[in-house]
């Protein structure tokens, strides 16, 4: 006689939040092109220069706000990585846009974002107001454009969300077509992604690429800390925020990759002559 039991134990099914209905349409278990970058870089220059807009300003000025100034400049100097793949073909983008992700709560159960759009056109300060403004709005769910995707979302169960967010994809980046019946703002995720994860106290995590957002690259910034390092032969403390970046290799390579790491590192280094 075939005996058949279960093979694992289990407790009631959990509710899912919208976020978590949108992880489960997004990624597979296997089969993308993601590659992955560490790198560690000094901010002490660029600490400083933060509290002292941040002063002048009066805005609270983040490393997201940052990195996200910085990034933005290196899109514009490195136009081959702002690219969509659609129709089988690369095509490249006129705006550098950088979507930033966040957790509307503490318990890491809902997450979201926001666009920057032009930001490489854009002052730190000028990115820090708009993001802080935002987010609060998001944080209080004033924010039309985010709850509509959360409403709508919510609407679907949980194994037809990848379908939709499948199709949305479809029509707005491989047709190029949008509608504000798709829920989503137009052209919802941009030339890239920045989380940062610092925030949360951690200094390393490779986070995956969103498939139906079409960007090819994502940064997560990790928190910042001491760390010993050498200069003119002589050990030194530094404050060090590592870098780890996931990235489409269908798009970019090493070599892409070590040039926008100069691009960066010049930014550091002369921060108020290219942030300001």
């Amino acid at each position: 006689t075939m005996i058949i039991r279960k093979n694992t134990q289990y407790k009631s099914r959990l509710k899912l939040s919208s976020w978590r209905k949108i992880a489960f349409g997004t990624w597979n278990t296997v089969g993308d092109p993601s590659a992955y970058a560490l790198v560690d870089v000094e901010v002490e220059k660029a600490l400083d220069f933060m509290k002292h807009q941040s002063h002048l300003s009066g805005q609270k000025i983040t490393m997201s706000h940052f990195f996200g100034a910085a990034i933005g400049r290196v899109f514009e100097k490195h136009p081959q990585v702002n690219v969509v793949i659609r129709l089988g073909g690369i095509y490249q983008r006129e705006s550098v846009d950088i979507f930033f992700q966040a957790a509307t709560d503490m318990s890491g159960e809902d997450l979201s974002g926001l666009t920057i759009r032009n930001i490489n056109k854009k002052s730190i300060v000028e990115i820090a107001k708009e993001m802080n403004e935002r987010f609060s709005r998001i944080k209080n769910k004033t924010d039309r454009s985010f709850t509509q995707m959360k409403g709508t979302i919510a609407l679907f169960p949980t194994f037809m969300v990848k379908w939709v967010l499948n199709a949305v994809s479809f029509l707005s980046y491989t047709l190029n077509l949008w509608s504000p019946l798709l829920g989503a703002p137009r052209d919802t995720f941009g030339s890239c992604m920045v989380t940062n994860i610092g925030a949360l106290g951690l200094e390393t995590a490779f986070a995956p690429l969103v498939p139906y957002s079409r960007c090819p690259i994502l940064f997560a910034l990790g928190n910042v800390s001491e760390k010993p390092v050498v200069k003119n032969g002589q050990i030194v403390i530094a404050k060090i925020c590592r870098l780890t970046v996931t990235f489409d290799h269908r798009i970019i390579d090493g070599v892409d990759g070590a040039n926008m790491l100069k691009s960066l590192q010049e930014i550091l280094h002369k921060t108020e002559k290219h942030l300001t």
